[in-house]
């Protein structure tokens, strides 16, 4: 008989999630260090500096971590420059359908029926790939955002802050892409929620899915909360597709002797991850996600951006 025990372990700062914690002696805890640790827990996901960041992956800082002026002001920089290319990106993807999925009504990514195959699934396939992409900055722009008040308000150290991606876009396998490019702000949920709880039943097919499984319930979650329903099989289906997917790249290891890897891998990670993604952005698209709203009008970086290039235009002589 099988029996499931848990053990709950307090959260303590450390630079060595391996070590032991400190006894409660040696903890002096003031008012504002209480304000700091309650703000570094609430946006400090990933749990750098933590007890429980064990096994985590941390992409290579490019900004410099020894000045805390300079570190600010390249995140201010990266901040701004990310919002502008959100909003590039999250424009084009309306674009492609202003009176549809475009908007808070919603709509289908794949179009009028009555057009050709030819036409509908092409544009499909391009409108999911920028929206991969503009998800990606939305998140990086929220987290430049919670960068700046952790540096700047609770006076954080700079390495606590590195970068959320590892270029996404450059992985070689789906592992690749999920273990260590994508972001890893959930990661410690999907383990002790998911793979720890399933690998006990499954195995270590259990440690693949029961992760992919709370990803695929957290999104279902999320579109919950627009108020229009969900789609649990199209929604959660493409987390648990890639899954399945990471679960082959270890059968071709096991069948070749060689991982997924270089230039094809790369190229089977995108269609994978692009290609089961056309329905998971469709399901957002017909619930208007892509319709929302993240600027008003005057203050839209595109809609600034048009307004200058058509003043411009009409101050050109004819």
């Amino acid at each position: 008989m099988t029996i499931w025990t848990f053990k709950l372990e307090p959260l303590y700062r450390t630079s060595d999630p391996n070590k032991p914690r400190p006894s409660y002696e040696d903890v002096r805890l003031t008012p504002w260090q209480v304000a700091l640790d309650a703000f570094d827990l609430c946006c400090n996901l990933r749990g750098i500096g933590w007890n429980w960041s064990k096994g985590l992956h941390l992409p290579k800082e490019t900004r410099r971590t020894d000045s805390r002026i300079l570190f600010i002001l390249s995140t201010l920089r990266s901040f701004i420059l990310t919002v502008i290319i959100f909003d590039v990106l999250h424009y084009t993807v309306q674009s492609f359908g202003w009176e549809t999925f475009g908007s808070g009504s919603g709509g289908t990514i794949f179009g009028d029926e009555s057009e050709p195959a030819v036409l509908r699934y092409p544009r499909a396939t391009l409108v999911a790939f920028l929206s991969g992409l503009t998800i990606c900055l939305g998140i990086q722009v929220g987290y430049y955002m919670l960068s700046l008040i952790g540096l700047v308000v609770f006076q954080n150290d700079p390495k606590t802050w590195p970068p959320i991606f590892d270029t996404p876009w450059f992985a070689t396998s789906l592992a690749d892409f999920w273990a260590r490019r994508w972001h890893q702000a959930f990661r410690d949920l999907f383990v002790s929620c998911g793979s720890k709880p399933l690998a006990r039943v499954f195995g270590r097919m259990g440690t693949v899915m029961g992760a992919f499984l709370i990803s695929g319930i957290l999104h279902v979650t999320g579109l919950w909360g627009m108020g229009r329903g969900t789609e649990f099989w199209t929604v959660a289906g493409y987390f648990l597709v890639n899954g399945v997917g990471l679960i082959l790249e270890r059968l071709w290891k096991q069948l070749t002797g060689r991982r997924v890897q270089g230039v094809c891998g790369n190229v089977w990670t995108m269609i994978w991850v692009v290609g089961w993604g056309v329905f998971l952005v469709d399901a957002w698209a017909r619930k208007g996600l892509v319709g929302s709203v993240f600027f008003t009008q005057d203050t839209r970086p595109m809609n600034i951006v048009i307004r200058h290039l058509s003043s411009l235009y009409k101050s050109v002589p004819s």
